[in-house]
């Protein structure tokens, strides 16, 4: 919960914001809301917006969201233009742009390389796709397939938002997904393991299809399908970043994308209404951008005080600072007792019992050790030869030091002056 705080409080400012927007619009055209062009609006961007903010989220962004929605709506046109009917072609559309995240999943999650690249670049080969296969011309929808009647998509939408925003809210959830996020004192960021292939999977092929979806709604509202990329991705962007969910992945509130798809389609709209010229509109979104830019950084920066974030699994430091386990080998089972010194283990591994630890005091005992302090040397006791093995005492007071003059040859007090009279023994002549 204390991850959440931040969010929950930008979010309340982002709800006074969409109440504004909205109250702006409806002073703008009273009938704004009656002919339903809003809930359309919002369920073409909101859709798009939640499969960013999901791919942001398990922190592999999906750049190709754009290309994605173009792509699903071409297919739904091409089908029921066909006869096909509109559940079929709807299911189909949205199974064809899952076969595109999928592809770019696998080689985000299996290269560890960063997936805004690497959905970048496949952005770009759905596009000439695109163009190739239309010629770069409108494709109409007939028949069944327009609708102008959007009130449930755009109800689903915020449904679909805030259930993935509850289930992120789950540490366990959030932990395992968000594997692509470098983390402090984390394993290698292009080092691969297999919750980052997890994460991909989700984040870009999940984003892939709610960004069919949302191509398959914009086909219908305009009863055409785009052979390009209409600048879906910079709204959607500009909504997630002012929704408060952090380009780095894994921090995101909770009601922030639907409040921030509010807002941005809502002044798009109110713009529309006054007139105002697409510089205008394009000039907006990025100062909505930038304002969503500058919440993130400040609420990372909330977050790493409140909340920090835990090492990636496989690049967390074991017990005791010995290093990281290798993969599949458990960590140390001991650890360093609070106040114990180094290199004594409360436990060792494998449940053995620790060392016998030394009986005497020293650095073991964390007690400091000491030089001697400096002094003369005082001579060891000798043996006066020819007295059975005993030896007079050597005298406990220190030897004064030698004074200036002539060398004193006496031997120090206590010592006998000289040797005995049977030493040593005279020779035989």
């Amino acid at each position: 919960m204390r991850e959440l705080a931040p969010h929950l409080v930008w979010e309340a400012v982002l709800l006074l914001a969409a109440g504004a927007v909205v109250a702006g619009q409806y002073n703008a055209n009273s009938d704004v809301f009656s002919r339903g062009q809003v809930w359309g609006g919002i369920a073409i961007l909101g859709f798009a917006a939640c499969g960013l903010a999901l791919s942001l989220r398990t922190a592999t962004p999906n750049l190709a969201i754009g290309s994605i929605a173009v792509l699903s709506g071409w297919v739904f046109a091409k089908m029921v233009n066909d006869g096909t009917s509109v559940t079929v072609a709807f299911i189909v559309a949205v199974l064809a742009a899952a076969g595109v995240g999928v592809l770019l999943a696998l080689l985000v999650g299996l290269t560890a390389l960063p997936a805004w690249g690497v959905t970048l670049g496949g952005g770009f080969i759905v596009s000439a796709a695109l163009l190739e296969a239309t010629e770069g011309r409108l494709v109409p929808v007939t028949g069944d397939g327009r609708s102008s009647s959007f009130g449930v998509w755009a109800a689903v939408f915020v449904v679909v938002s805030l259930a993935g925003a509850v289930l992120f809210t789950l540490p366990a959830v959030r932990g395992f997904l968000s594997a692509n996020r470098p983390v402090a004192g984390g394993d290698d960021p292009g080092r691969w393991r297999p919750a980052k292939l997890v994460g991909a999977l989700v984040g870009v092929t999940g984003s892939a299809v709610l960004a069919g979806v949302s191509g398959v709604l914009s086909a219908r509202l305009t009863s055409a399908a785009a052979f390009s990329d209409s600048g879906q991705l910079p709204y959607a962007l500009a909504a997630v970043l002012l929704g408060g969910v952090s380009l780095f992945g894994r921090r995101a509130g909770v009601f922030g994308v639907v409040l921030g798809v509010v807002i941005v389609d809502g002044v798009r709209r109110w713009e529309v209404l006054e007139g105002a010229s697409a510089a205008i509109a394009l000039l907006t979104t990025g100062a909505l951008a930038v304002v969503g830019l500058i919440a993130v950084w400040l609420l990372e920066l909330l977050g790493r005080r409140f909340a920090p974030l835990a090492a990636t699994a496989g690049g967390s430091p074991a017990p005791g600072g010995f290093p990281p386990a290798p993969a599949g080998f458990p960590p140390p089972a001991f650890a360093y007792p609070p106040g114990s010194p180094a290199g004594i283990p409360a436990q060792s591994a494998g449940g053995f019992p620790p060392p016998p630890l030394p009986t005497s005091g020293g650095p073991a005992f964390g007690q400091p050790t000491y030089p001697p302090p400096p002094g003369p040397v005082i001579p060891q006791p000798w043996t006066v030869p020819g007295t059975g093995g005993a030896a007079p005492q050597v005298p406990s007071q220190p030897v004064s030091p030698p004074v200036s003059g002539p060398p004193n040859s006496d031997p120090p007090p206590g010592y006998p002056q000289t040797p005995p009279p049977s030493w040593p023994p005279a020779p035989n002549n």
